[in-house]
């Protein structure tokens, strides 16, 4: 299959309404993932492709309070008609900081980073492909929330907060892990000083994969 071409540009923007909570999933099978907070509507930012079977589906629709946008890449198992290195996808997205979140992220072969922080997260899923990840889960959470992060095989970097609670509950996959600056509980249960007298607490579990991934705190 012919990927060559002329890049396009895709415009996203899921307007703001009068949903009290958002649940987000993005979809993207190869390529570039960037997330990061500040969206003045719900969901914006731009993707670019340069195959036009890649060109993204967004769906938007209300279920009682909750507003629900799903974004995926475009056609289905495309990845196994083409070269991977062929490809270029790059997803630039800003998310709406002004209301309670799920985000779901499912990422294939794929480099992500996902600068979270600022964002009223309620619940965070990560399942990572092949690739590196970076997710930022620093400042100053004013509500706890769960997090479930399958990192697959790769690189991944979690950056999470100091002066919140966190406890982290891995299950160790084949690679190697670092976890610095937290304390160990056993059997697999880490979590950070701050833990024992929060009231704000981030519970984190994650499949730690193949690879390497390294959690710390700022």
């Amino acid at each position: 299959m012919d990927v060559g071409g002329n890049e396009e540009s895709f415009e996203v923007q899921v307007d703001k309404d009068h949903a009290k909570e958002l649940e987000v999933e993005l979809n993207i099978g190869a390529g570039e993932l960037n997330v990061e907070s500040g969206g003045k509507e719900w969901v914006e930012g731009t993707i670019d492709y340069n195959h036009k079977k890649l060109e993204p589906e967004i769906s938007y629709k209300v279920k009682g309070d909750a507003g629900v946008a799903v974004i995926e890449q475009g056609e289905k198992g495309l990845l196994d008609k083409i070269n991977i290195g062929e490809i270029e996808n790059h997803w630039n997205l800003r998310l709406n900081d002004e209301i309670p979140m799920d985000l779901v992220i499912n990422s294939g072969a794929s480099e992500t980073m996902l600068d979270l922080k600022g964002l009223e997260l309620q619940n965070l899923e990560v399942n990572a492909g092949v690739g590196d990840i970076s997710i930022d889960l620093s400042g100053d959470w004013q509500e706890s929330f769960d997090a479930s992060l399958d990192m697959g095989i790769g690189k991944s970097t979690i950056i999470l907060p100091s002066d919140v609670g966190v406890k982290i509950e891995a299950s160790k996959g084949i690679g190697e892990s670092n976890l610095v600056g937290f304390v160990s509980q056993g059997n697999g249960v880490y979590v950070n000083d701050a833990f024992k007298d929060a009231d704000v607490v981030i519970n984190l579990k994650t499949n730690l994969g193949v690879g390497e991934a390294t959690f710390k705190m700022e």
